[in-house]
């Protein structure tokens, strides 16, 4: 897809080095180290014996570090610790955390030494987010991370979905946060982003408290941003031009929204999921936006080329 040509060759000419702390872990992670190392797309860090790896990983781009022989751990530990004792972490627990590989990870990012990390094959949500939320932390001026989805297809417009994996149910405010900070990633990957804030009504034809929240969302959103930011609307007025103007919506978003925020993590995660089985759209993501440097969580379920594809999105917002 030219969009993902377009990533490719973004992503090259950015130079970065991502943790995958799972290429010891899970054989797509191996084999698309071997990949982003043979096709020359990323410098990365891996963890384990040099013996695990092949000689493809023998490379000036690829740092292999036994973790309980790094020499800093003492110094992580100690951060760790000045990090979270007011949460109650002693450091004795730090110096435990920080041998194992998710925390090792966050603390790579924090200390300058890797530029993003993508993780997931084989952890949870969870082992990922959770180091990443308390050691590398969102970005001085947001709130929330938020997971949003590229939907692709071959002859379609490039689609951006959120909030697809995170915030189960957000208010007005993380509502605006999420619409912005996937309007942000929409420009910096693909062009000119086009936002409708979904909901069950268009413009005031129902009313309820899940109504009132997403309209509060798109004022807010509007008053904190420049980017085209239109709704509440249902997501055939977002997407067929006639039906926005049969409903009376004339704005320069309505039939022709390219980022598409849900009023909930059921219906994103649902829609995402709908559009990609039924529609053929293939989902790259969910990519993570806010942190203060990137992190990225992969679906259990991920190909080789969709490992690659996050990291190379992961470079481009270093």
């Amino acid at each position: 897809m030219d969009i993902l040509n377009k990533i490719k060759q973004k992503a090259k000419k950015i130079d970065a080095r991502i943790v995958l702390p799972e290429a010891n872990l899970d054989e797509r992670v191996y084999n698309a180290c071997k990949t982003l190392l043979n096709k020359n797309l990323c410098k990365i860090v891996v963890f384990g014996k040099k013996e695990q790896f092949d000689k493809d990983f023998y490379t000036p781009n690829c740092q292999i570090i036994e973790i309980d022989k790094f020499n800093r751990l003492n110094e992580f530990a100690e951060q760790l610790f000045e990090l979270r004792k007011l949460k109650g972490l002693t450091l004795k627990q730090a110096k435990a955390l920080v041998k194992q590989p998710d925390y090792f990870t966050m603390m790579l990012l924090k200390n300058n030494l890797a530029d993003g990390a993508v993780a997931g094959a084989c952890w949870t949500t969870a082992n990922t987010l959770r180091p990443a939320l308390q050691i590398v932390k969102t970005k001085p001026n947001k709130s929330i991370v938020t997971g949003a989805m590229l939907m692709l297809k071959e002859g379609k417009k490039p689609l951006v979905f959120g909030d697809v994996s995170l915030i189960e149910n957000p208010t007005a405010e993380n509502l605006a946060e999420i619409a912005i900070s996937c309007a942000e990633f929409y420009k910096k990957v693909i062009g000119q982003p086009k936002v409708a804030m979904l909901s069950y009504s268009t413009k005031g034809s129902a009313s309820s408290d899940m109504v009132a929240k997403v309209q509060q969302a798109v004022k807010l959103a509007q008053n904190k941003s420049k980017f085209l930011i239109d709704g509440e609307m249902q997501a055939d007025s977002a997407l067929n031009k006639q039906t926005a103007l049969k409903k009376g919506v004339t704005s320069g978003v309505a039939g022709s929204a390219n980022v598409l925020i849900f009023p909930d993590l059921n219906a994103g995660n649902i829609g995402y999921k709908l559009v990609s089985r039924l529609a053929g759209y293939a989902a790259i993501g969910p990519i993570m936006l806010n942190f203060n440097k990137p992190v990225n969580d992969l679906s259990r379920g991920c190909t080789v080329q969709e490992i690659i594809n996050t990291v190379l999105l992961t470079k481009i917002f270093i």
